[in-house]
This record gives structure tokens, sequence and C-alpha cells, in this order.
């Protein structure tokens, strides 16, 4: 029954998004059937669905049009090596251990780009629900040339268009557990033959091919470039979105999903869907979703899904001829809605103001640059930002708490008193070449703020390796200080950063008695120095 579900919710959504990516209907439950059998072999989850998606389908769209192809067939090809492209390019990131990829769509850069793509296939779908051909893209231009060509408007589409969508609401709404999707394509299918919409100017899918298609690579020289352009942006994408749908699921369940595995199961379903004349598969939240509350737990479900699918597929796409493109429309017109979060720009606000920039820059590349370009900028804005970041670590002074062993922050516990004499300084982040500058700058302002202290303890806790800057901005830290008459002592570290001090020489440098496990071992033991005969500069 779980299997069933599913196949209910992914025939139409199928359809609709190789309509919207302008490939032949049956594309889209070609790429279902076989994204499916190949996630329920190879994937980790054993709750996943996957199958075509908005975000990614839409960035597919975008790379088709970039590419001037102007026949479903061309597209078709094009779209099936992307996938293929995809499927490889992830079993080779798999291979690299790449599932940090996943972490290239930072939270709000997903939620911007969610919103940017509803936006975007929202207006997409206005010739659809009118008849009326527009040529503009972009958030105005379409609605500037619909006022334009007002009585191009076709009003048997633009009537069922709207009905469509008030029928998907109020099933949504009141009768949540119906398949409304699927009950609107049949009975559209239905009154399109009884009342012969062609007749009536209101335009169907038209013929669609019976049987599952031949396996084969779909190879053509002229457009390889724009593939392999379009492929590595819907690669982050797909695989983004379908590990955060994966993970939120798993949420649910108490499953484990390791993003290296997944690399695996998602290469396999887009190997798959190229091979079988498909495009692009990922994690699908609806038709999961729709698993799980029919009681699905295992890939068997994926399976059964894919079974039900072949049988439409095989025996019952004769009816399919009669499908209203309007109708279509309407079920991407109420996908679109469901990607915008407006509550989530909100938990952006709240939380910080730059990540909700992050957010609304996303948003905005995607609706005026282009899909690929707005991901692009928004996911090198966020990179860089990044890269500031850990360029501009924090740092602390430390001092002793009172009644306790250990010290503490002084900006942080108003109770903490420096230790006379000694500053202790830690530096919040490993050293490295972008940030050895940052280093450098701070350690000769806390050294400014110190004078006359005798002890400068770096505190390296923190520090988990050390590149050849880390260690040249060490060496000028030891003769900065002995030019000041201090003396250098560094506590904690991890051991890639003590064995680079070790190999460097700066451990003889610095004199292997100023090296401690921590900044509480090193203070003791310049308590215990100025008990006795204070040492000389290493």
């Amino acid at each position: 029954m779980a299997g069933l579900s599913v196949a209910a919710v992914a025939l139409p959504v199928g359809l609709a998004y190789a309509a919207m990516m302008g490939v032949p209907p049956v594309a889209g439950l070609w790429a279902a059937i076989a994204g499916m059998l190949g996630y329920a072999v190879f994937g980790s989850s054993r709750t996943l669905i996957v199958g075509p998606d908005t975000a990614t389908c839409t960035l597919i769209a975008a790379t088709l049009t970039g590419m001037a192809l102007s026949t479903p067939e061309d597209r078709l090809v094009a779209a099936t090596g992307i996938a293929l492209t995809v499927g490889i390019g992830c079993l080779i990131a798999r291979v690299l251990r790449l599932g940090v990829l996943a972490n290239l769509l930072s939270r709000p850069v997903l939620i911007g780009y969610m919103a940017g793509v509803a936006i975007t296939l929202a207006i997409s779908q206005l010739s659809g629900l009118t008849g009326v051909g527009l040529r503009n893209s972009g958030l105005v231009h379409p609605f500037l040339e619909l006022s334009r060509r007002l009585p191009e408007i076709r009003i048997p589409t633009l009537i069922l268009g709207v009905t469509s969508c008030l029928l998907l609401v109020a099933l949504k709404r009141w009768r949540p557990n119906w398949p409304g999707p699927i009950l609107l394509v049949v009975g559209s299918c239905l009154l399109s033959w009884i009342f012969n919409f062609p007749a009536l100017g209101i335009a169907v899918v038209g013929e669609v091919p019976a049987g599952l298609p031949a396996l084969s690579l779909p190879v053509r020289l002229e457009g390889l470039d724009g593939i392999l352009m379009g492929a590595a942006g819907v690669l982050v994408v797909s695989f983004s979105s379908g590990i955060v749908t994966a993970r939120s699921f798993a949420a649910r369940t108490g499953e484990h999903v390791d993003p290296n595995r997944e690399l695996v199961g998602f290469g396999a379903a887009n190997v798959a869907a190229g091979l079988f004349q498909g495009f692009v598969v990922t994690g699908a939240d609806s038709r999961t979703a729709v698993g799980l509350v029919a009681g699905g737990s295992s890939p068997l479900v994926s399976v059964s899904a894919a079974a039900a699918l072949a049988i439409v597929v095989g025996l019952l796409s004769g009816p399919l001829y009669w499908l209203p493109q309007a109708v279509l429309s309407a079920i991407l017109l109420l996908a679109a809605a469901s990607l915008f979060d407006g509550h989530a720009f909100l938990r952006l606000a709240r939380i910080s103001r730059i990540e909700l920039a992050f957010g609304i820059l996303a948003a905005v590349g995607v609706i005026g640059f282009g899909v690929l370009q707005g991901v692009a900028v928004s996911v090198g804005a966020t990179l860089l930002y990044a890269m500031y970041v850990s360029g501009n670590p924090r740092d602390a002074l430390l001092g002793r708490l009172p009644g306790e062993s250990v010290l503490g922050k002084l900006h942080l516990n108003p109770g903490a008193q420096p230790v006379p004499g000694t500053v202790i300084w830690l530096f919040e982040s490993s050293v490295w070449f972008f940030n050895a500058d940052a280093f450098r700058r701070r350690a000769r302002e806390v050294m400014d703020q110190a004078a006359g202290a005798q002890w400068f303890v770096l505190d390296a806790e923190a520090m988990t390796q050390a590149d050849a800057d880390a260690v040249e901005a060490l060496y000028e830290l030891k003769r900065e200080l002995d030019a000041r008459g201090m003396t250098l002592l560094v506590a904690g570290g991890h051991g890639m950063f003590r064995t680079a001090l070790e190999r460097s020489g700066l451990v003889k440098k610095i004199g292997r008695d100023k090296i401690f496990g921590s900044p509480e071992q090193a203070v003791d033991a310049i308590d215990r120095w100025r008990q006795a005969a204070p040492p000389t500069l290493g």
C-alpha cells in the first residue's frame, strides 16, 4: 500500500516536472522508476524516496534553455547526459570522500534558494495557466508581457487552471489524506476525453510512448561543455537538497545518514535514470512523507512504487494523451507554494541578520540572474564570509577564577583576576596562511597592552595544525617577545600542531621546559619559577 501511495504522488509530479523542462512527459516517469530502483539497492536510508524535485528540475530547465535546444528530443538527450554526469560525479565524490559537498549550501542559502526557485517556478506557470506563450522571464517582465497580450488569454484554459488550483488547495486543506494530484490527473484526463479539450483550445500532453525505454548511452559531443557546466551546479544543488531531505526524515525515524554513503545512492540513482532516458533525481520530501504516513519503512516501498509506475507506463500510457497542460501547471504552482517558507526567513532574522542577508541574496540571485548564477553568487558570498570569519578568529585574555583551579576569560568572568606579571592569551583557532596576519596583529596589540609583563603564555588549545605561515608567525612572536624582554610559553595544542613545532625547530628555540599541556600547568610552573630563580630567555 505504501508503494502505491508513493506512485500516486510520483505520477503527476513526474509528468509535471518533465513538461516544465520541455522534455517528453514520460521521461519524468522513467526517471522516477529507474531512480527509485537504483537508490533502493545502493542508498543508505531505508525510508528516503528519490525522484524529480522542484529545485533540481528548475536548474536543469535553466541549463537546457541556455543551451538553446529547441526540440523535446534534443532537450531530453541533454537532460539524460546531465543525469549521467551527476551520477558519475557523485560516485567520484564518494571515492574522494567529498560528502562535505552537502555543506556548500548553508541553511540560509538553501532557504533563499528555495524561495527564489518557488517564485521563479510559479511565474513560469503563467503560460500554462493562461494559454499564452510568454517569451520573457524574470520577476516583472512576464506580467508586463501578459498585460499587453490580455486578448490572447484562452478563457477555457484559464478556467481549467484556476479550478485545478482551487481543487488542490481544497483537497489539501479538508482531505489531506486524499491523493489530490492523482485524482486531478485522472479526472481531468476523463473530462478532456469526453469534451475533447483540444477542440476547445486547451493544450494537452499529447502522445506518450508506451513501454519502458531501451537502455542507452546518450552521447553527443555538441553541447558537451554546457552539459558539464550545468551538471556541476546540479550536482551541488541535488546532493545538498537531497541530503537535507534525508537528514530531516532520519531525525524522525532515528536513522543515521552518512553523506558519503548517500553519494553512492544518489550516484546509482542518477546513472540509472540517465541510462533509461530520464533526468536527475534526488531526495523527494513529498513522496518520502507519503511513504512514511502509509507505513513504509524499507526500500521495498521504492521497488513497489517503481513497479506501479512501470505498469502505468506499459499499459496505461494512452489515457495520458488527454492530460491538460493547465493541470500540470496547477500542480507545479502548488509545489512552488510549498517551497516558499516565510517562517524560515523570520527565524533567520531572529538568529542573525547577516544570515538573513545571505538568504535574501540567494533568492534575489535566483530570480534576477538565473538559478545557476544565483546559486553560484550566494554560495560564493557565504564562502567569502566563512573565510573572513576564519581569517579573523576570536581571542581572549585569561585570568584566575576565584576559588577555582582553572583559568577563565577575563571579559566573560567579572571576578577573574589577571596573573601578576603574566599575559595568558587564547587564540581561538589554528593559525593558517589566511589568518596568520590576524594572529600577528593581535599578538602585537596584546604585547603593547602588557607593558612590564615578564611572561607570555600562548594558549594553543584550539590549534590543531600549523602550516609554514603559522610556524613563521610563531617564530616572529618568539623574536618580538625576546626583544621586549618577555618569555614565551606555549600551552596546549593538538598532536599535529605539536609535531609541526617539533619538526620546525620551534620547540628547541622556545625551550622544551616551556611547552605545557595546559595554560594552568604553565601558570603553576611560573609560580614555581618565581619562588626560585627567574629563567633566562630561550
